[in-house]
């Protein structure tokens, strides 16, 4: 329930982000895109928490890369596989995963990035009120729909000051 809640929201405040006038049938498949890929993230959301390295790999093409946040690239499929693995199988940390709602900008029918929010808190396994990292940062994703799926190809994760509930578009004056 609260994951449907959550994606009907998000979905809300990506249609109403759009800024070019559509046709029907065009605001519709952005409307199911858009669902799609706010399904997709929120999916990974709780592929991270419950550490299921098998959902987070299926959203990804063979291709994809991934530029961490210590500016690590990351290339195919398999190297993304060990690249999470490494948080789920640790043997002295644990964490905490949020993320905040995405924001979904479309490049043409076929081509979206995403943007969301995410904080990832550190714990001693041994003693979980220690907190030995708090990571705050901003994901960038690149989808390609292909065969009417949509899959990650390429990502790149940024560290933050500050977690941003939502990401919104800032205007210098």
């Amino acid at each position: 329930m609260k994951k449907t809640f959550k994606a009907i929201l998000i979905l809300g405040l990506c249609i109403c982000s759009c800024k070019k006038s559509l046709t029907s049938s065009n605001q519709n498949l952005i409307t199911n895109d858009s669902l799609q890929l706010v399904e997709l993230i929120l999916d990974r959301e709780q592929a991270m928490i419950k550490k299921d390295v098998d959902l987070v790999m299926s959203q990804f093409s063979d291709d994809a890369t991934w530029i961490n946040s210590q500016g690590y690239l990351f290339e195919g499929k398999r190297e993304l596989g060990k690249f999470h693995s490494m948080f789920f199988e640790n043997d002295s940390l644990n964490y905490y995963y949020e993320i905040g709602i995405p924001k979904i900008r479309f490049l043409d029918h076929n081509s979206a990035l995403a943007y969301y929010s995410w904080k990832m808190f550190w714990i001693k396994k041994e003693n979980p009120a220690d907190t030995t990292f708090k990571e705050i940062g901003l994901m960038t994703l690149n989808a390609q729909k292909e065969k009417g799926k949509w899959q990650w190809t390429a990502i790149t994760n940024q560290h933050t000051p500050w977690f941003f509930n939502e990401v919104k578009p800032v205007q210098i004056e």
